[in-house]
C-alpha cells in the first residue's frame, strides 16, 4: 500500500523507490501485487508515461486514511512500550550509594516515576541470582563469571588531609609517622595500595590511628584534622575546591579503581535496567569530566 501512494505521490517508479529505499523492480513488483489482489488496474502505462487512473485515484485517497491510522496505531504503541515501568532491585556499596548515587535518584524518578527502586546498600557482594538482584554496582576487578558488565567509571583516589595536617606532613614529617585513617571496606589489612615509579602494583603499611567501615566517619575526621585518608578525587573535589582538604604527595601514585555495573540476564538487558545504567553513566560522567566507556 505505501508502494503505491509513492508511485502515485512521486509520478515514477524510479523516485518512488528511491523514497522507499528499494529497487525499481521490488517497487513494480508490489505494485502489480497490489493491481492483482485488487482485481484492477490502478495507473495508465506507456513507454513513455504513468498516470493514476480513476480507480487509482480512488485507491489513494483511502489508502491515505488507512496509512494514517496504521501510523498513529505505531506511534501509540511505540510510546506505550517505552513506558518504563516495574521493580529495579539494585546493591551497592555504602560508599558509592551514598555519595553518588543518591543525589541522581530524584531526577531518574522524575523522569521514570514507574520504575520502583529497592537498594540494599551492603559492602558484601551478594549473589544476584540468589537475592533477585538487577544492578550491582561493584569497585573492583570482575570476576569470572556469567555475568554481563557495564563500566560506569574509573575512581581516581589520592590520600588526603585537613589543612593543619597538610602543613606537618610538608614540613618534613615522614610518611610511617603520618596519622592515617582506615576505611576497612577497602583496606581490611591496613595497607594502602599505590603504583611504583615503574607501573607496578605496590602497598604499604600505614600509621593507624582510626579504623572504621563508614566512609562518611573516615571523611569527617580527615576533614577535623585526626588523620590522613584514602579518598576518591570526585568524592572529595567540594571540600579541596572550598581549602578543607588538601591533596598529599605520599612520593607514589594511588591506584585507579574500575566502577562497573554488574547485571544478569544473558543478551536480554530488561528496558529498566537499561536506562537506569545510561541515566546513571551520563551523569558520573558530566560530574567527572572522563569520557565513559561502555561494554553493553
Amino acid at each position: 500500500m505505501r508502494t503505491v501512494v509513492a508511485v502515485i505521490e512521486t509520478g515514477s517508479f524510479t523516485a518512488a523507490a528511491e523514497r522507499l529505499g528499494i529497487s525499481k523492480s521490488l517497487t513494480s513488483k508490489y505494485v502489480n501485487s497490489v493491481e492483482e489482489q485488487l482485481g484492477v488496474k490502478l495507473f495508465h502505462r506507456t513507454t513513455r508515461k504513468l498516470s493514476v487512473n480513476q480507480s487509482g485515484h480512488e485507491y489513494y485517497i483511502q489508502a491515505q486514511h488507512v496509512l494514517a491510522n496504521l501510523d498513529k496505531l505505531y506511534q501509540q504503541l511505540h510510546a506505550k512500550n517505552r513506558e518504563v515501568s516495574g521493580p529495579l532491585r539494585i546493591t551497592a556499596s555504602q560508599g558509592f550509594a551514598e555519595e553518588l548515587l543518591s543525589p541522581l535518584i530524584p531526577e531518574f524518578h522524575l523522569r521514570y516515576p514507574n520504575i520502583q527502586i529497592d537498594i540494599i546498600v551492603t559492602n558484601q557482594k551478594l549473589n544476584l541470582v540468589e537475592q533477585a538482584i538487577d544492578i550491582a554496582f561493584r569497585a573492583s576487578e570482575l570476576p569470572d563469571s556469567s555475568l554481563r558488565y557495564r563500566k560506569i567509571m574509573s575512581l581516581q583516589s589520592s590520600v588526603y588531609a585537613a589543612p593543619d595536617l597538610a602543613k606537618r606532613y610538608s614540613q618534613g614529617m615522614a610518611l610511617s609517622q603520618l596519622p592515617c585513617l582506615i576505611d576497612s571496606n577497602l583496606h581490611p589489612t591496613a595497607r594502602w595500595p599505590v603504583l611504583s615509579s615503574l607501573g607496578q602494583g605496590n602497598s604499604f603499611t600505614v600509621n593507624t590511628v582510626f579504623k572504621s567501615n563508614s566512609p562518611r566517619m573516615i571523611r569527617q575526621l580527615t576533614l577535623s584534622a585526626v588523620g590522613a585518608s584514602y579518598q576518591p578525587d570526585m568524592i572529595v573535589a567540594p571540600y579541596v575546591k572550598k581549602g578543607l582538604l588538601q591533596k598529599l604527595d605520599v612520593g607514589f601514585k594511588p591506584l585507579e579503581y574500575p566502577l562497573n555495573a554488574l547485571y544478569g540476564g544473558g543478551n536480554y538487558q530488561p528496558e529498566r535496567v537499561k536506562v537506569f545504567l545510561d541515566f546513571v553513566i551520563d551523569k558520573l560522567a558530566t560530574a567527572n569530566g572522563n569520557d565513559i566507556n561502555t561494554k553493553a
